[in-house]
């Protein structure tokens, strides 16, 4: 669409330049101009053109009403419609280009500002009697690349679906105020919404720091009392090991079995009467180990009055019965 509007321009720039040349007098010649640029097969656009002085020079009241018209037809080309032309009264006649030139600059008019385009409203809009003709311009419209649209005529009623319009038209001067209020209105209300949405983003920010800061400070006071309750469980553990401590140091070296130290400090050792001969005697004490008096049993010497350490300081080598004999 940009491309058929680039276009445009360029086709009209011609005519613009006979209009600012020094030949561009008399009315007739400005009245040809406006003639022949309205009859180019490519000129969809006239703003430019007509705010050259030479065709605003049409609007003096020195001009006669056989050439002033033109004017008033070159501003329908620009901004009306074929309605506008047909209700205007002493309008210069329009030849066959002109002609199908205006019911198609028409009808992207209605396009744009009517829906749904059927085919009894763009009729009577474009004078056109017979359906066959508006499907002829329209097919013409859409090869012609000003709009985009699909005839429906076995609907009902018949229609013409239009999804896209070049923006060939130029703005009306009089409609630029409303042009002006509406988007005005319309920056008001963005301006509303984008500031809801900052006031929105503030409070979520807001909310979002004091959520932050509450977490920070439960995570402070469980970090004091996790270590206020390691510092005391810490304190009970060194007082139980204390006593502890001491309670087992008293029973240090002590023999709880006999009642009494042994002879091989620590290295105790408990016979039963399985270690006993089948006569009754205790199969070790016969070499002299020394080892078997400190055994819990009480052993009786065999002779009377006898030691158990002889003159030279040695264990005696008497045999000895002990008490608790096997059956």
């Amino acid at each position: 669409m940009d491309q058929i509007h680039t276009r445009a321009l360029e086709a009209l720039q011609p005519f613009i330049h006979l209009a600012n040349s020094n030949s561009a007098t008399s009315p007739r010649f400005i009245a040809n101009l406006i003639t022949n640029a309205t009859s180019s097969p490519n000129t969809y656009v006239f703003a430019e053109l007509l705010n050259t002085p030479a065709i605003q020079s049409l609007r003096s009241p020195d001009t006669s009403a056989e050439y002033s018209s033109y004017l008033t037809l070159l501003e329908i080309f620009a901004w009306g419609t074929w309605q506008d032309y047909e209700s205007t009264p002493n309008l210069p006649p329009l030849n066959e280009i002109q002609t199908l030139k205006l019911r198609l600059l028409s009808l992207l008019t209605l396009s744009t500002t009517t829906k749904p385009l059927t085919y009894t409203y763009l009729m009577n809009s474009l004078f056109i009697t017979a359906p066959s003709d508006l499907e002829s311009l329209v097919t013409k419209a859409i090869y012609a690349s000003l709009i985009t649209a699909r005839l429906s005529p076995a609907s009902a009623p018949p229609t013409v679906n239009v999804t896209s319009v070049a923006p060939l038209r130029d703005v009306k001067p009089e409609s630029l105020g409303k042009m002006i209020r509406i988007l005005t209105q319309w920056e008001t209300r963005c301006g509303d919404v984008i500031g809801d949405i900052e006031t929105e983003i503030q409070r979520i920010k807001t909310e979002s720091a004091r959520r932050r800061t509450e977490e920070h400070e439960r995570d402070v006071l469980f970090e004091k009392a996790l270590s206020a309750w390691g510092n005391e469980m810490g304190g009970d553990m060194k007082k139980a090991g204390g006593g502890g401590g001491g309670g087992g140091g008293g029973w240090h070296g002590r023999d709880v079995r006999g009642g009494g130290v042994g002879l091989g400090g620590g290295n105790k050792r408990e016979f039963s009467a399985d270690e006993f001969d089948d006569d009754g005697y205790w199969e070790y004490g016969l070499d002299g180990d020394v080892q078997g008096l400190s055994s819990s049993r009480m052993d009786i010497d065999d002779g009377a009055g006898s030691s158990r350490l002889g003159a030279g300081g040695a264990a005696a080598r008497h045999p000895k019965r002990v008490l608790g004999k096997k059956s």
